[in-house]
């Protein structure tokens, strides 16, 4: 029902966004009336910005080392590095660092805003509450972090550092400083974990080489004045045992070096009890951390620079908290604050390690069960025997571990000493000589793809809106009608476009009869015929629900093909506001249905003959009549009866449904009612309205007709018939058809009045 379909339509998707395409017009002039000014604006107003890139390459260190220490070497890989270069420690570290000059900038002129800061602000505002305010500090991190500085990995394994500012300078600096700082913790990291290694080792070796002169001196001791010669199958065995023992030093060195590093990442001595003296090794890292910043910055600048006089007096405070003792240190020591980033690095620290530990633990395991089951080749020495073979092994896994243990100490302290080979510095920022373009060219997209977006919405939502018929199916969906036939978009030739002599409607071609269009008018007549008979359909009324839908040019046409059939047919302009038919036939307006209905002039007096068998009936002038006095009821009848005598077939052409209300008297007298909807034009609420409208009046609308269906929908469902009605490739549609000044000659003798 009509009801059902205005409530809940149905949206045919597809055919929305091909009705917003077919509305590129719009969209573009949106999309221009968007970009120019944003165009203008991003040329003319946008403040220039300089770019700074410094590249940086990161290698995993345990690649770079011998095997003795790559065991226990911490893992470096890119996302990992790329976590800690995009850490908030590692921001402030730079901010500290950054020139005076910079640091202004970055607050003076900032391009990072916190919306949801404001916001809460404004909330705690009207709350009675104070505002959040934020160190310039804290301000001057945020900046860098969210709007100046950011990290590109490159498929090669680099890393560019991209800075952006106002000033050339000041973008360099920027990009350097990172690099600086980050080869500054770098390098400090790695020397903190060198120099525990390096403690924990020398501890290690001293009480070794202890442990060796004792067992040196007993066995001299116990082979004073003896010669004790092992067989020789116990020989191999001893030195077997001997490799086996050097094999189990070398593990349990590794073991303990891990145990160590994972004691000291989680916060805890060897033993595993927390680590006293907190205060002391934070003290003692930050003056790491000054010294590594005074020699970069003695790199940069004299001995005169404030900021290294600053450097200078940071470090020597550090020196005289640690000199003073415990009484110098602070009381409490502020637990550092770690991102999300470093705790996840960190993490994955202890995970690798508690790994490797574990594994060296089953290597130590296996190697103790091959020694006990080598020390049982030698249980069949004597007492002597057996003492001194043990001294001999005792000694000789002592002194290969002296010689392990030196050669890890050596190593370590160059690690020490070395620089960070795991962090390569490819390039450093150069000053840039002109302005980026990438700020003006981001506002400029972001204007293109605004504009772009709200022209298809704006499109979008007039078609979602409109809904405007297209095919059949709409139609039969819409109103439940079943649609007659349709006519293609024709355009007469040979009429004025302009002033009052326009022609608005098209004709059929009578010297080309076998024509697609003729053959839907035709389509059209028989469809009716084919739900009535002929005399049950005297008279036929076309309907729209708008002006300019094409309810003359289906009059017209319906017109002439009842016409060929050898009906004699009367042609009424029932729209009085707005005549048209007489308009593309050159006939006057005048007399005409007033004349009959108003002045009771003779119909004959009134018609004007077009051909044989065919003649209108125009709609006179009103005179300031009102036209729905005019078509009443009592007038409607007598029209009928006079027209018996002159036509079998009468075809009125009305005014718009909605429009005005002059032809519904006319619409519940006639036989028949069809309703024309305009293709692409009508829409769906307006035709569901005019047939709502109809309904009341019970007018017998017995189906539509789709008018002006567009060349693209007739050479997609008709294009194989188009050699069969006589339109070849070549010929256009719009050539079959002309003026009706050009058919139908009108003989003026025979016109009255």
């Amino acid at each position: 029902m009509v009801e059902e379909s205005t409530t809940s339509p149905d949206v045919d998707y597809l055919r929305l966004l091909r009705r917003i395409a077919n509305r590129w017009r719009l969209i573009a002039l949106i999309s221009l009336a968007i970009v120019l000014p944003v165009t203008a604006y991003a040329v003319v107003f946008v403040p220039k910005m300089y770019e700074a890139v410094a590249k940086i390459f990161f290698e995993d260190p345990r690649r770079l080392q011998a095997g003795m220490m790559r065991d226990w070497m911490p893992a470096s890989d890119a996302s990992f590095q790329l976590a800690i270069l995009k850490s908030r420690s590692l921001a402030e570290a730079v901010v500290e660092n950054l020139p005076r000059e910079t640091t202004e900038e970055l607050l003076a002129r900032a391009m990072h805003r916190d919306y949801l800061l404001e916001g809460r602000n404004l909330f705690r505002r009207a709350m009675g509450q104070d505002s959040i305010i934020y160190s310039p500090q804290q301000r001057a991190v945020t900046e860098l972090q969210s709007a100046r500085v950011t990290f590109t990995p490159l498929p090669s394994g680099e890393v560019e550092i991209r800075a952006v500012a106002y000033a050339p300078r000041v973008a360099m600096d920027l990009a350097n400083t990172y690099v600086e700082v980050l080869q500054t913790r770098s390098r400090s990291n790695i020397r903190d974990e060198a120099r525990t290694s390096r403690e924990f080792i020398e501890t290690l070796l001293n009480q070794t080489k202890t442990s060796l002169q004792q067992s040196e001196e007993q066995l001299a001791k116990v082979a004073r004045g003896r010669s004790l010669r092992m067989p020789e199958r116990n020989a191999i065995e001893a030195a077997q045992l001997s490799q086996l023992e050097n094999s189990l030093a070398e593990i349990q060195g590794s073991k303990e070096i891990a145990k160590v590093r994972l004691a000291q990442l989680k916060g805890k001595d060897a033993s595993g009890r927390p680590v006293p003296q907190a205060a002391q090794q934070q003290v003692t890292r930050r003056l790491l951390q000054l010294q590594e910043k005074l020699a970069g910055l003695r790199e940069r600048y004299t001995d005169s620079h404030p900021l290294v006089k600053a450097t200078q007096a940071e470090i020597k405070d550090a020196q005289d908290m640690l000199t003073a003792g415990p009484q110098g240190l602070p009381e409490r020591v502020a637990a550092p604050q770690f991102g999300a980033a470093e705790r996840a690095a960190s993490a994955k620290q202890i995970a690798d390690l508690e790994q490797e530990v574990s594994a060296l633990e089953t290597r130590e395991e296996i190697l103790k069960q091959r020694l006990a089951r080598t020390s049982q080749g030698l249980s069949n020495l004597g007492a002597e025997e057996l003492e001194v073979a043990k001294l001999r092994q005792s000694v000789e896994s002592q002194r290969n571990l002296v010689t392990t243990l030196s050669e890890k100490l050596g190593t370590v302290r160059i690690q020490e000493q070395g620089e960070d080979r795991g962090l390569r510095l490819i390039d450093l920022a150069a000053l840039p000589q002109r302005p980026s373009s990438v700020p003006a060219m981001r506002v400029i997209l972001l204007g293109m793809v605004g504009g772009l977006g709200l022209g298809i919405g704006l499109a979008g939502l007039l078609e979602y809106f409109k809904q405007p018929m297209e095919t059949e199916e709409d139609i039969t969906a819409a109103t439940g009608l079943p649609v007659l036939g349709w006519l293609p978009t024709i355009q007469g030739s040979g009429r004025p476009d302009k002033g009052p002599e326009r022609e608005p409607m098209s004709f059929i071609d009578v010297f080309a009869p076998n024509t697609l269009p003729i053959e839907a008018c035709r389509s059209i007549r028989v469809s009716l015929l084919s739900m009535y008979r002929a005399e049950d359909v005297r008279t036929i009324m076309l309907a729209s629900a708008g002006p300019g839908e094409g309810k003359s040019t289906v009059a017209l046409n319906l017109s002439y093909v009842f016409s060929q059939a050898g009906r004699r047919l009367l042609m009424v302009d029932g729209d009085l506001r707005r005549p048209s038919l007489n308009r593309p036939l050159r006939l006057p307006v005048k007399p005409g249905l007033v004349d009959v209905l108003a002045s009771h002039l003779p119909l004959a007096a009134a018609l004007q003959p077009i051909k044989d068998g065919f003649q209108l009936l125009a709609a006179g002038t009103t005179d300031g009549a009102d036209p729905g006095v005019l078509l009443s009821a009592d007038n409607i009848s007598r029209l009928f009866d006079l027209a018996k005598g002159h036509a079998d077939l009468v075809v009125f052409d009305s005014a718009p449904v909605l429009a005005v209300a002059d032809n519904l008297a006319l619409a519940s007298m006639v036989d028949a009612v069809i309703l024309v909807v305009r293709a692409g034009v009508t829409q769906r609420r307006d035709l569901v309205r005019a047939k709502a409208m109809l309904d009341k009046v019970r007018a017998p609308v017995v189906g539509a007709v789709l008018n002006r269906v567009s060349s693209r929908e007739t050479r997609r469902y008709y294009r194989s018939y188009s050699g069969y009605y006589g339109v070849g490739e070549g010929t256009s549609v719009r050539r079959r058809f002309r003026s009706a000044q050009s058919w139908w000659p009108i003989r003026r003798s025979e016109k009255v009045g």
